[in-house]
């Protein structure tokens, strides 16, 4: 009992955390694509039953590893199918990350750094989200920041038993998001050795962490090669591969891209946590650890700036250095520089014009689309804004209160201030994300998905055209229909094809396309397809059998029903 009486603090961040959290997490639907992704996924291993193959339409699909979809799995078998399941596993994973993150500075640093360091985490915007969310980020952030924390040990403690466990996460780490485990991990630790001039392990170290590694991995993907043969491990590296080389999920992005990203997303523990990232000053406590964060942090955001394919998450494994370092900061406050001042002043007032943007759409929506919509030159965006309903002005008031606090921070700087900050945007993330992110959800996709999901229960193949989506295989509860695995098999069959399998992932896409226009052209099967407003035109043309049944949100659905 008087061990948890030192811990007060962080507990009651902890019940905060778990009553900001499970209420919400069920209320939004899924975004498009990645949570429709892998929940779809999850449901399809219910549906099926396989739980060793990750399937996408009922096809193998070799974009991700299973297992933060099996974790969904397990959810959506206890709750249903339903977005509470999808996203329940990274609420645990985020109370499991806060407690490693607590206690791993604790040691090192004391309980104000821990302290501070959890608050910096919930109270900034994209961290705080991330975590009501169904996608696999925080899960793999997590085992990468195991993995390096248990290197950490191995140099504070000489054993080599933390390189052996540092190979057991590494490998989790590869079975939820793939090889870039490996980068990451094997970039962080030659950089902290170069560096720093740390020579901390030696062959039989290495042998440890790779008998570790192979340990996880090889038991899934041997069994998986058993199953299958080699042809999932084959695709899934060649597109790891592709994702560095080209833009290929079509989120080509510039080199700076993530550094706006972290600037503004994760405001304010980024611009707090600078001075500590760029600066060469060692702090009292643990020097090791403090060096690894840092070298975490300047490999992941170097490595996602320099590949093709830049995401928004991509660079979410830099929130947990970014939370210790600015953690660490404001345990040993000694002031803030003009710049910084200048920095928080900038990006406060960029979200504080957002948030009045957002809820003035609520008071002046004609007026304000009127002025935004000759900036706009997308077609979609522009159907989709036309299109706002069921807008509030919360976002105003929040706007209000949070200008109010930064401009204590920046005028009066002080740890109460910051600290002020952190809890005020926590609580402020939270009614954000529940009273406006519905109504942004509503507006984008909402009333699609709707229509989608009015199609549960009825045999038809779904498609879509001119767009990748997911929605519209989850939301209608798409399944495994006989007669498209024949039409798929006559397919194969002309193009002298044994299976599916055959196909890489170009060929595979084009095959997708050409299963879409046979089913419509050449056969009876009750179909729907969903296109942009773009495509409105070419749908009319290009499939004058089918009939428009739905036009909202920038989309549109067309169908054609059972012959009579």
């Amino acid at each position: 009992m008087d061990k948890l009486k030192q811990h007060t603090t962080f507990i009651a961040l902890l019940v905060a955390y778990l009553i900001l959290f499970l209420p919400f997490v069920g209320t939004v639907p899924l975004f498009d694509w990645d949570e429709i992704n892998f929940a779809e996924a999850a449901r399809e291993m219910i549906v099926t039953g396989d739980w060793l193959n990750v399937q996408i339409g009922f096809e193998p699909f070799w974009e991700k590893p299973p297992l933060f979809i099996w974790l969904q799995g397990i959810c959506m078998t206890i709750f249903g199918v339903n977005e509470f399941a999808a996203r329940f596993p990274n609420v645990l994973i985020g109370f499991v990350t806060l407690i490693v993150l607590y206690a791993t500075l604790l040691k090192r640093y004391g309980k104000q750094a821990a302290v501070f360091s959890i608050l910096f985490y919930l109270g900034s915007f994209t961290s705080h989200f991330y975590f009501k969310s169904g996608i696999i980020d925080p899960l793999f952030n997590l085992l990468i920041f195991g993995s390096i924390i248990h290197l950490v040990k191995s140099v504070e403690t000489q054993k080599r038993t933390y390189f052996f466990y540092a190979g057991l996460w590494l490998g989790l780490a590869v079975l939820t998001k793939g090889p870039t485990a490996l980068l990451l991990v094997g970039l962080t630790g030659l950089f902290y050795q170069l560096v720093y001039r740390v020579n901390f392990y030696s062959f039989k170290d290495i042998l440890a962490l790779i008998v570790g590694f192979f340990l996880v991995t090889g038991l899934y993907f041997g069994v998986q090669i058993a199953h299958m043969g080699t042809w999932f491990l084959r695709e899934f590296i060649v597109y790891q591969v592709d994702l560095f080389r080209y833009p290929i999920a079509s989120h080509g992005q510039p080199f700076y891209y993530h550094w706006v990203v972290l600037l503004i997303g994760c405001f304010p523990m980024f611009i707090l946590a600078l001075p500590g990232l760029l600066g060469k000053q060692n702090v009292s406590g643990d020097s090791t650890y403090y060096r690894w964060l840092k070298v975490l942090f300047w490999v992941v955001l170097i490595v996602f700036s320099l590949v093709t394919t830049k995401i928004v998450h991509y660079s979410s494994l830099c929130y947990l250095p970014i939370a210790a370092v600015s953690g660490i900061w404001l345990s040993r406050y000694e002031g803030i520089s003009g710049i910084i001042k200048f920095l928080l002043a900038l990006v406060g007032l960029i979200w504080v014009v957002l948030l009045s943007i957002l809820g003035l759409l609520a008071l002046i929506p004609e007026q304000l689309i009127g002025w935004i919509s000759p900036y706009i030159k997308d077609d979609f965006a522009l159907a989709q804004i036309r299109s706002l309903t069921d807008w509030n002005w919360i976002p105003l008031i929040l706007g209000i209160v949070m200008a109010l606090t930064i401009l204590r921070v920046v005028l009066k700087p002080s740890k109460l201030a910051i600290s002020q900050l952190l809890v005020v945007q926590m609580l402020l993330i939270t009614l954000l994300l529940s009273s406006v992110v519905p109504a942004i959800e509503y507006n984008i996709q909402g009333k699609w998905k709707a229509k989608l999901a009015t199609y549960q229960g009825v045999k038809m193949a779904h498609f879509t055209y001119g767009f990748k989506s997911y929605a519209h295989i989850y939301y209608t509860s798409h399944q495994d229909l006989n007669e498209l695995r024949e039409v798929k098999q006559q397919l194969l069959a002309q193009k002298k094809i044994l299976s599916i399998t055959e196909l890489d992932q170009f060929a595979k896409n084009e095959f997708d396309n050409e299963v879409r226009d046979f089913v419509i052209h050449h056969t009876n099967i009750p179909v729907s397809i969903s296109a942009k407003v773009q495509k409105f035109e070419e749908m009319g043309t290009i499939y004058p059998e089918l009939s428009m049944v739905f036009e909202g949100n920038g989309y549109g659905i067309w169908e054609r029903n059972a012959p009579n």
